[in-house]
């Protein structure tokens, strides 16, 4: 039997493996699509649900904005999702539906100045919880949201 939990998290410390984990280790999404781990029994479709789940939750909850600092650009937050949804995001459809969502980021008034090129206005993680309208996913990897 497989009991499996689900946590997220930024800037997690090394895993530490016990008897029959003592191979630990964090990998990056593209691994678990792809099948590159050689995992036991069940396994790989148990972290396959797992990440499914994962991706689920950020279309209608706010908890990417977890992942970025206090104060962060849009293009910060499509990073995340870019990065766990495995698709790249329109930039215009992103901003348009993220600042259409209520509640879900507010701007501070503040500006991030990169060495070059335009300015960037920052937001904080706004009161919503619960994404309305949510961020949809498209309908297959190959679309652009």
């Amino acid at each position: 039997m497989t009991v499996a939990y689900l946590a997220l998290g930024q800037d997690l410390p090394a895993p530490i493996g016990g008897t029959d984990a003592a191979r630990a280790f964090w990998a990056p999404v593209t691994r678990l699509e792809d099948g590159g781990l050689d995992l036991a029994f069940d396994h790989q479709a148990i972290l396959t649900e797992a990440l499914e789940e994962v991706r689920r939750k950020l279309e209608y909850t706010s908890v990417a904005t977890a992942f970025c600092g206090q104060t962060f650009t849009l293009r910060d937050l499509r990073t995340v999702y870019q990065a766990i949804w495995g698709q790249q995001l329109d930039p215009s459809n992103f901003r348009r539906k993220v600042l259409n969502s209520t509640g879900f980021v507010q701007p501070t008034g503040e500006q991030w100045l990169p060495p070059t090129g335009r300015p960037a206005a920052l937001y904080r993680r706004g009161q919503a919880w619960l994404l309305s309208p949510p961020l949809l996913r498209a309908a297959t990897s190959g679309q652009r949201v």
